[in-house]
């Protein structure tokens, strides 16, 4: 069944044409087009004073704690429940992942989670907002003040969710977000950086542009004088090419001016599930925080451990019975390339692991036991409640089949 729901719709073809019609795809250094124009007004929406556009939601992964200017060997608390961008990020930079467990519920890392994990040399903590469910940062903040961590909050999953009172990317030092073809948000890929702190913005912009200071929001940039009679181009330091092409920075505007019915429509399709799924025996649905409002991108829902049969047992139950439920498969410090490091005991790029720093099966079990209970629905713009309403009937069926 199509949906009336389009994701990309006239106005972003309109300003993808005119991109197209102007011929330069690429952003360019200056005040105008559509990435500045898209820069400034994200800023506006959010009322932060600095944003950066980039090439993909990765890029600003890493761009958002580069602006934090931490030395090679530093630690970053990360979670283990999220795409693997929020934790391996820190390893392009030198930098030294150390995962915290999670939430039992919510799958979102705690203070006390993060105290938990914290070492000497902890500098930052990357607090993820998974599937659009806003983190309790309020005693997050406190823990980080007490030891001196910056926050970076990773809102790929969770544009607009709010805690109390603010939207999720205006409470940490840095935060990021993803405009790959999944999120509330799209320009197919694309990410964002946005900040308060000049300096911070500052290093997300060198970082993301080969060391060149194309700075915008009043932020001066240097000059490059020549040495002797040879030119210089003006790279201040190391930097990647992360750069939002015109075409994505057209896409993306125009998706902007869609958010709050793109907002709308995902809360239907929550509220829809949470209607049909309400009251099956040994299922949990989503809790969010107390003074939080989440923007799902994905609907999880718990098999309650007490029942004492898992989600792949659902899903089997499931299937069997003509349904088709999704699971959950994020652990990140189980993916090979956490392996890789756990056994040269250094990162990717050769930084030595101390001993308390471990990649290995058992580090976080509250995490590695919610995952094997978690199902999934998606949650998106286009989804149908007509067409989910069959699996809700199904996950129903066999949960009252089999939690007696």
């Amino acid at each position: 069944m199509s949906s009336p729901y389009i994701y990309i719709g006239s106005e972003e073809k309109e300003l993808i044409d005119d991109v197209v019609d102007s011929q330069e795809l690429w952003r360019g250094g200056g005040d105008e087009g559509p990435v500045a124009q898209f820069e400034d007004e994200f800023a506006a929406h959010l009322g932060r004073r600095y944003v950066h556009a980039n090439c993909s939601g990765t890029c600003a992964n890493e761009a958002a704690v580069a602006a934090l200017g931490l030395e090679p060997g530093d630690e970053v608390i990360v979670t283990p429940c999220s795409f693997i961008a929020s934790s391996i990020a820190p390893v392009g930079l030198g930098l030294v992942p150390v995962f915290a467990d999670v939430d039992a519920h919510n799958f979102v890392l705690t203070a006390e989670s993060i105290e938990a994990a914290l070492t000497p040399h902890a500098r930052a903590v990357v607090v993820v907002h998974l599937w659009g469910q806003p983190a309790d940062m309020g005693p997050i903040l406190e823990v980080a003040r007490k030891h001196g961590l910056k926050v970076v909050e990773d809102c790929a999953q969770c544009y607009d969710g709010v805690w109390q009172g603010k939207l999720t990317g205006t409470i940490g030092d840095t935060a990021c977000w993803s405009l790959q073809q999944s999120k509330h948000l799209t320009s197919g890929e694309g990410g964002i950086i946005a900040t308060d702190d000049a300096e911070a913005y500052q290093r997300t912009v060198l970082y993301s542009n080969c060391g060149m200071p194309w700075y915008r929001f009043g932020v001066a940039r240097p000059s490059s004088p020549p040495v002797g009679p040879l030119l210089t181009r003006g790279h201040f330091a190391f930097g990647h090419n992360y750069r939002m092409s015109a075409l994505q920075g057209a896409a993306a505007l125009g998706q902007l001016h869609q958010i709050e019915r793109l907002k709308a429509r995902r809360k239907e399709i929550a509220d829809a599930l949470t209607a049909a799924l309400a009251g099956t025996p040994g299922l949990l649905l989503p809790q969010p925080y107390p003074d939080t409002v989440p923007n799902y991108w994905a609907y999880p829902v718990i098999v309650d451990p007490a029942t004492g049969f898992s989600a792949a047992d659902v899903v089997t139950w499931a299937r069997d019975a003509g349904g088709s439920l999704g699971r959950y498969a994020e652990i990140n410090y189980l993916e090979a390339c956490y392996r890789q490091m756990q056994a040269a005991r250094r990162t990717s790029i050769g930084i030595p692991l101390p001993d308390y720093v471990q990649y290995r099966e058992g580090i976080c079990p509250q995490a590695e036991a919610t995952a094997q209970q978690l199902l999934m629905f998606g949650v998106t713009p286009w989804s149908e409640v007509e067409g989910m309403v069959p699996n809700c009937e199904v996950l129903r069926q066999v949960m009252e089949q089999h939690a007696k």
